[in-house]
Order: structure tokens, then sequence, then C-alpha cells
């Protein structure tokens, strides 16, 4: 019997194997689940409840947490400055730790950007708000090097907040980068890293862009990569290394809505 049950078991295809093993995975979620708070008070619980909602099969449940928190007083900033980076974060560690599939990490970061990119239909209730710009822009480029788009949405949308255009450019060699750069006219390129493995790619289209565009405006490099590596800047070539949207708006000297309603306000 032993011996038949190895011939059995050997005998799964690939495919099989994969077939059982994202069973396995859904039964664990739906254990994880059942044991997960009922009531979220903290905002770690309230992040974990999110990013559950973010996997499920359901399409409208994370809608649903969103509306929950806007329900206790929780401003709709809030939850774009800190539940949904942070949901990120933690969707990005689950994958790390093999706590959920690469499909259920993926499904839950697509949905955080879908929420980005409707941020202002009626779909999305509204509830995160756009400013004016100011006329200046920027170019925010995910290369073909860098797996992780999302921190580029993140950052874009609270550019447009400080009222500054945001191009996006996905997926692009360096070479086609450059070609934007050089027919467009910003103020500023960022580039968002998530992994340590990105920062040589990053440094050989650094010096594309520099030896491509002949006046080439700061080129800005923030995400994870930027808290897990020294010296950035000197490795890469890249003008600014920074942590923060804000930081890479004063660093580059870019206009702000919130400067011009202070000059405003003192007048």
């Amino acid at each position: 019997m032993p011996n038949d049950f190895r011939k059995e078991r050997a005998g799964f295809s690939h495919q099989q194997g994969r077939g059982i093993r994202y069973l396995a995975e859904s039964a664990l979620r739906s254990i994880a689940s059942s044991h997960s708070p009922a009531h979220p008070e903290t905002r770690a619980e309230w992040v974990e409840r999110f990013c559950e909602a973010l996997m499920s099969q359901s399409e409208t449940s994370h809608h649903a947490v969103i509306t929950e928190l806007v329900a206790k007083g929780v401003s709709s900033q809030e939850i774009y400055q800190a539940y949904v980076p942070e949901a990120a974060r933690q969707l990005g560690q689950m994958w790390l730790k093999d706590e959920a599939s690469f499909v259920d990490v993926t499904v839950g970061a697509a949905r955080l950007q879908k929420l980005f990119r409707h941020s202002g239909d009626e779909g999305c209730g509204k509830w995160m708000d756009r400013s004016i710009p100011l006329g200046q822009s920027i170019l925010m480029a995910v290369p073909d090097f860098e797996e992780h788009s999302l921190g580029a949405f993140v950052a874009a949308d609270q550019f447009r907040r400080h009222g500054i255009w945001v191009n996006m450019a996905i997926g692009m060699t360096a070479e086609e980068i450059a070609e934007v750069v050089r027919e467009g006219r910003f103020a500023m390129v960022g580039v968002t890293l998530a992994v340590r493995k990105s920062i040589e790619p990053l440094a050989d289209m650094v010096k594309d862009l520099r030896a491509k565009v002949a006046e080439c405006p700061p080129i800005v490099v923030g995400g994870k990569a930027v808290e897990i590596a020294d010296d950035i800047e000197d490795k890469t070539g890249v003008d600014h290394a920074v942590k923060s949207v804000r930081e890479a708006v004063e660093r580059c000297g870019l206009a702000s809505v919130a400067e011009t309603l202070s000059v405003g306000a003192s007048l």
C-alpha cells in the first residue's frame, strides 16, 4: 500500500500540484479569517481586515471596509495616507513570508491600483479628493526591470495632491523612457524601487538618460530600496533618494498647493 501511494502521489502533474496547493491556501485563509477580530479596534487590525478584503473573492468587500472606516470617523485623507500604504506593505510582507500566494497578492495589489486610478469616480465614493494642478509636470516611471508598480501609483496620486501634473510610464525600457523625457517638459523624473536587485539596472538607466537627454530634469528615486540600501544616490547616480513625496517636492523645488495656500493666506 505505501508503494502504491507513493506511485499515485508521484503521478500528480505539476498543474494538479498547484491546484492542490491553491485549495490548501484558500482553506488556511478561511481559517485565519475566522480567527481575525470581528470588530477591529487598532489600526493594525483594520489593515489586516483590509488586506483580507483585498484578497477575497468578493469584488466589493474592500470598499465595504473603507466605508466602515469612514463611518467610524476616519478621514479619507488618513485612509489614503496611512491605511492604504500600510496595506500595500503588508501584502508585500505576506508574499515574502509565504503567508499568501502570488495570485492573491497580485489581486490585492491590482485592486489597490484600481482605487487610485478611479479615485475620482462616483463608483469609489469620491473618498479621495484631487488638487488643481499648478502647471508643473513630472514623469513617474516604472522601468521594465522593476516588477512592482503600486508604489508609483501611490506616489503619483500624492504628487497630484500637491497640484502637480503626473505622467506615468509603466514597463518601459530605458531607451523608451529616455524618448518620453526628450519629448516632454518634465520638472522631475521619479522612479520607485521595491527591491535591492533593481539598484544596478537603475544605475544603467540613469546613465542612459543623461547620455540621451540634453537637458535631463532631476532624477529622484524612492520606495523600499531607499530604506534598505546605503548610499543609493552614489550607487545609482540619481540626483535625490527620498523617503516621501514631500521630500521630493522640496528637494526638487517643485511648486506645491500647500505653499501656494500658505502664501495666499499671508497676503
